[in-house]
């Protein structure tokens, strides 16, 4: 009798996961990421398992600077409470552009992941679609994840993390909704990431909201040890000129137990493409008599770094930190990946050059694009950690690398508005040199938002 009811009821099952699936989608996270080393965190692994069992907390925040680990912990935790089925659901802010969802949207997203992974679910996700149309916040959050989770009578409360939360500008909005469900961490807890203690920052209305922060400290150098023991050995030195205990040591000092400082170091002498062999980029590192804990972290790194991807312009060829500059800019304010074509008309880049400097920067990319999508340019949020980005648009990048989002907003701004002019019916004979413009000519207003975010 069973089999004959699941039988009949399947038409409707799927009609119900069509429905799910035209929520918003978490991006494809089939990307390059640090990988989390072995007891690395086991200690706050087990505080946080710890935590979320024991305590009536709702929102547990993990805090630390950036490049501390954060993200790589927030997946460690998805894969363990996931194998444990006490995950409801995962989502990275960093891995996409948050600029243009609001927190109704990405309650829908975390609901699509809650649907995804509990189907039983499903049937009340589809009530919040018929319900919550034009509804607040409050009622998205009731409606789209306690009552689908409350349907699904687990033992424990499934747990949702949320990578990334500051990246996102609505960020305090979400934050101070949540303590609608104070009383519910029966039923449901949160665990997010975030570079600063919420409580310190004072988020309008965190207060409110039933949370336990926990600060994440550097990881030990005996871990950081091992791995630039691990990857040296992959690097391709030249004449067997390897990286000696001394150096090995000096690394693991100079990191200050941030794993994205190392991870960059290996890229680094990695990339087979640098003018200079592995054991002289190797030499100025270790030569550098600042520790990361200074006050600019990752800045003389990422510097270094840069000088040798991009070395200065001569008077014969192009002038290789220009067109960094300006492709940074423009990758920094897009909304959206762009065909190489397109992405050079609306940068002012030669479609050539874009390819070389995409390609040199891949040597600092912590995570590569989607599968299939190698050849399309996409956002530098998506891409680079934030550290770098940060470094870029920072007072201490020197001046042949600072990057002004204010001017890429206004220099793309103006060629889409070229564009958009190309649209009038004027002009309806006109060559259209971006044809993504010209698929959303019935929305010219819009146009611009496909691009970039609004200053």
């Amino acid at each position: 009798m069973r089999d004959l009811q699941d039988v009949m009821r399947q038409p409707a099952n799927n009609i119900e996961r069509a429905r799910l699936d035209t929520l918003p989608k978490h991006p494809d996270m089939g990307m390059k990421w640090a990988e989390y080393l072995p007891d690395s965190r086991k200690l706050d692994v087990a505080n946080v398992c710890e935590t979320e069992l024991t305590s009536n907390t709702l929102v547990l925040c993990i805090h630390g600077p950036a490049g501390i680990g954060k993200s790589t912990l927030a997946r460690h935790l998805s894969d363990k409470f996931r194998s444990a089925g006490r995950l409801a659901g995962f989502a990275f802010l960093g891995a996409f552009s948050t600029q243009m969802l609001g927190p109704e949207a990405i309650v829908k997203m975390i609901a699509r992941e809650i649907g995804s992974i509990h189907p039983r679910a499903i049937p009340k996700i589809i009530e919040a679609m018929d319900q919550c149309h034009s509804t607040s916040l409050d009622n998205h959050l009731q409606k789209y994840i306690l009552e689908p989770l409350r349907s699904l009578s687990h033992p424990q409360p499934l747990i949702i993390i949320v990578d990334a939360m500051d990246e996102w500008q609505d960020h305090s909005t979400f934050i101070e909704a949540l303590a609608l469900l104070n009383l519910e961490s029966h039923i449901v807890k949160f665990i997010i990431t975030d570079r600063l203690n919420p409580r310190a920052s004072h988020l309008p209305g965190v207060r409110k909201v039933s949370i336990y922060t926990y600060a994440l400290g550097p990881i030990s150098d005996e871990v950081i040890k091992s791995y630039f023991e691990k990857h040296l050995e992959t690097v391709p030195w030249v004449d067997g000129r390897k990286a000696s205990p001394a150096d090995i040591e000096k690394l693991t000092e100079l990191s200050g137990g941030l794993p994205v400082w190392a991870s960059t170091v290996v890229a680094l002498l990695s990339y087979r493409f640098n003018e200079s062999p592995p054991h002289e980029i190797l030499a100025e590192i270790v030569g550098s008599r600042r520790q990361v804990g200074g006050s600019d972290e990752l800045g003389e790194l990422y510097g270094k770094a840069l000088r040798r991807l991009f070395p200065s312009s001569n008077a014969q060829g192009p002038q290789p930190r220009k067109y960094f500059r300006r492709y940074i800019g423009t990758t920094l304010v897009l909304q959206e990946s762009l065909s190489l074509t397109d992405f050079s008309t609306l940068a002012g880049i030669p479609p050539h050059l874009t390819s070389i400097v995409q390609f040199t920067l891949s040597a600092l990319q912590t995570r590569s694009p989607p599968p299939g999508s190698e050849k399309m340019i996409h956002p530098a949020t998506s891409l680079f950690h934030l550290s770098f980005l940060e470094y870029v648009q920072g007072t201490t990048a020197e001046n042949s690398f600072a990057i002004s989002t204010f001017d890429s907003h206004s220099a793309l701004g103006m060629t889409c508005l070229e564009q958009i002019c190309n649209l009038l019916p004027s002009s309806l004979h006109r060559d259209f040199p971006l044809r993504a413009v010209q698929r959303y000519a019935p929305a010219p207003n819009n146009s611009g938002q496909y691009y970039f975010a609004r200053a």
